[in-house]
This record gives structure tokens, C-alpha cells and sequence, in this order.
């Protein structure tokens, strides 16, 4: 059995300001520093075998931090990495919203048509996104119990999960993913269970 404990990373400058990020390399806030050493010092498990990071910048340090805390050291997959949103990385929302020429409106309402100009689709990221966790899970079959803490990024970590539930691509944004926030999946014979969803309790009372 294999548990996982799929993390987004902690808050940057861009994600307060609510702009796109996608492949953008911006790095974590002080506060999205705060959040992943929160969670550090009260994640719900006490031990991790193996940790994976995507190879953006706030996704790895938010990775080291972890590290840090279970004595590991983080295996970079560029697999993990958010949806490439092309042209529309580093603009807001609202202001994309308002741009009438931007075809932004698919981005929540329709985001399997959705094709951000120079981006890749939701489904290209899905299946990048999928691929890259089964490789985590081949890498780590044993007779014995795994823990594996894997970071992400908010749209990659909802389409993988819309493809755990079986959801459609349509109903990504109905998943919420709050920075540093705390998925876990069981693995069992190749079946995934959704144990825990967009858990953010370690960021509180503390």
C-alpha cells in the first residue's frame, strides 16, 4: 500500500495579487515560506519515505522545507509542473476577464475546450499530470508500507483529481485547492481512495 500526500505549494507575490502563474517561475511569498513551515512542524504523519516536486520554483522550495523536516532529499519531476497557460501567465483574472479579445471566458466555464493562446490544454496537462503520479507509484512498489509526499500546483493537482473521481475536465474548478493544502491518496492493487481533500487545518490554531 502506498499512501500519498499530494500538496500544493504555499502562497506567492502572484497568487495574493490573483494572477495567472502556469509555468511562470515565481517564488513563494513570506507567507507561502510561513505556510510550508506550518505544515513542517503539524503534518498529519509523521514519517515520509520519498519526496517529488515539480521543478518550479515555489513548488521546490516549498519541497526543501518539507524535506527538511522527514531528512529526504526532493526528487524534481517536470511532469508535476502547473498547466502551461501561455499568454495569459502573469496577466489577473480580472483583467483577462475583461479583455473581450482574450477568449478567457472558457477558462471556468468550459475548461475542456479551453486552449490558452501558446498554452497546452486541460487535457494534455491531465495526462502529463497522471502520468507523472503512476511513475511515482511504479518507483515505489514494495511489500512494505510507503509514504510519499508529492508537490504540486492547484489546476494540475484538480485535473488529477477529476481523473481519480472519474469527474469530467468540466468540473475541475468545483474541486477547491487552497495553497498548501493537503490531499491523501491510498494506493491499493492499483486503486486510488480519496482519503483527505484540500485539508489547510495545519495552517491554523498555531
Amino acid at each position: 500500500m502506498i499512501r500519498i500526500f499530494l500538496i500544493r505549494h504555499g502562497e506567492t507575490e502572484w497568487n495574493a495579487l490573483g494572477k495567472l502563474q502556469g509555468t511562470s517561475n515565481v517564488q513563494l511569498s513570506a507567507v507561502g515560506i510561513h505556510q510550508a513551515k506550518l505544515l513542517a512542524a503539524h503534518a498529519p504523519f509523521n514519517t515520509a519515505d520519498a519526496i517529488y516536486s515539480s521543478d518550479l520554483i515555489r513548488a521546490r522550495s516549498t519541497a526543501e522545507i518539507l524535506a527538511q523536516r522527514f531528512n529526504l532529499k526532493v526528487r524534481v519531476m517536470l511532469e508535476l509542473r502547473e498547466a502551461n497557460f501561455g499568454d495569459w501567465e502573469g496577466h489577473s483574472i480580472k483583467e483577462l476577464a475583461e479583455d473581450l479579445n482574450s477568449n478567457f471566458e472558457t477558462f471556468f466555464t468550459a475548461p475542456e475546450i479551453c486552449h490558452p493562446p501558446h498554452g497546452e490544454t486541460s487535457f494534455d496537462c491531465q495526462t502529463r499530470v497522471v502520468g507523472a503520479i503512476k511513475k511515482i507509484v511504479a518507483e515505489n512498489k514494495s511489500s512494505n508500507d510507503k509514504r510519499i509526499i508529492v508537490i504540486s500546483h492547484g489546476a494540475a493537482i484538480r485535473l488529477f483529481l477529476c481523473w481519480v473521481l472519474g469527474m469530467p475536465i468540466r468540473k475541475m474548478w468545483a474541486l477547491s485547492q487552497f495553497n498548501m493544502a493537503l490531499n491523501v491518496l491510498r494506493v491499493d492493487d492499483g486503486n486510488i481512495t480519496v482519503e483527505l481533500l484540500n485539508s489547510t487545518l495545519h495552517l491554523y490554531n498555531f
